[in-house]
């Protein structure tokens, strides 16, 4: 049994990583490790709180709160995607803070990332953006803000990858490569802010 509980351990860290580093996208990370019929990311979070698996819990948490409060409270879920008083009130307290960071910072970079220098290219809408950012950029920025701030459920997707691609598909290709880059590059700023602040906001840390 210890040999097949390492071997287990081995799958979790992986699939829950302790390094911001590990969070790659093509990877089966989460719930999607597990074989047979994915379970509830609920269900998983009581599972390493009762066996102590303390590396993988700032991921378990944020896999939890990820769907919103609904997910969370939801009274109709197995006893064992029921969490406890305690797991769920760290839980929601995590939920709170990284929304607050998801909505201050994604505002925040996008602001700095095109509020500076306007850029050089002839086909970028932010070619003559000096100084405060026009109605026209700001529009053309709205979808990618939702993408990342927006959740039906009141969830988070802050460590959700945004690539180069998908803002550029979120802004209708209005902003040249590089400025699609360095957004994306902003961006990551911010999910690695949010993940070096998951043990303090699900109360791990002391």
């Amino acid at each position: 049994m210890p040999t097949l509980r390492a071997q287990l351990l081995e799958i979790i860290h992986d699939a829950y990583p302790e390094n911001f580093r590990g969070l790659d996208p093509s990877k089966a990370l989460g719930e999607n490790v597990f074989n047979g019929s994915k379970p509830h990311p609920n269900a998983v979070l009581n599972l390493f709180v009762q066996q102590k698996v303390t590396s993988a819990l700032p991921m378990a948490y944020y896999m939890s709160a990820r769907r919103g409060l609904d997910s969370l409270m939801n009274n109709r879920l197995p006893s064992d995607a029921t969490l406890s008083g305690q797991t769920l009130r760290s839980a929601m307290r995590g939920l709170m803070a990284l929304r607050e960071i998801e909505l201050k910072e994604t505002h925040r970079v996008i602001f700095t990332t095109f509020n500076c220098v306007g850029c050089s290219s002839t086909d970028c809408i932010s070619r003559h953006s000096k100084g405060l950012l026009g109605a026209e950029i700001i529009g053309a920025l709205r979808p990618t803000l939702d993408r990342i701030t927006g959740s039906a459920v009141g969830g988070t997707r802050i460590l959700e990858v945004l690539s180069a691609s998908a803002f550029a598909e979120d802004t209708g290709s209005k902003f040249c490569e590089v400025c699609a880059e360095k957004m994306q590059e902003a961006h990551g700023e911010v999910r690695r802010e949010a993940w070096a602040a998951l043990p303090e906001v699900f109360c791990l840390k002391g």
